[in-house]
């Protein structure tokens, strides 16, 4: 029996536990500290596999990935002070104002 099933079971209440306590500290990390966090359980020996944490915490299993190689490249190209890089995300929407004139 791997450790989700164990968890959704309730066969063993410590890994039960275990599995409760890593998702409340998920909880109160940001996305690339969840990211380092699992990747680090992963590289752990006993630990479940990155299909196990997965169907645990809820992160893909990406993003695990992700996170062991940004770890193993000492997060030389992650930025200390955004959490995601820069120009990531949507791009700006224009805004509309009400004085804007109108087209005739």
């Amino acid at each position: 029996m791997n450790h989700s099933e164990i968890c959704r079971t309730g066969s063993d209440p410590e890994v039960a536990l275990q599995h409760r306590r890593i998702n409340l500290l998920l909880s109160r990390l940001n996305e690339p500290q969840r990211r380092w966090y699992v990747g680090t359980l992963s590289q752990q020996p006993g630990q479940p596999s990155d299909r196990e944490l997965s169907k645990i915490t809820g992160l893909d299993e990406k993003t695990i990935r992700r996170g062991r190689r940004e770890l193993a490249a000492k997060l030389a190209n992650v930025p200390p002070d955004r959490q995601r890089a820069k120009g990531g995300g949507r791009p700006a929407a224009e805004k509309k104002t009400r004085n804007s004139k109108r087209r005739s």
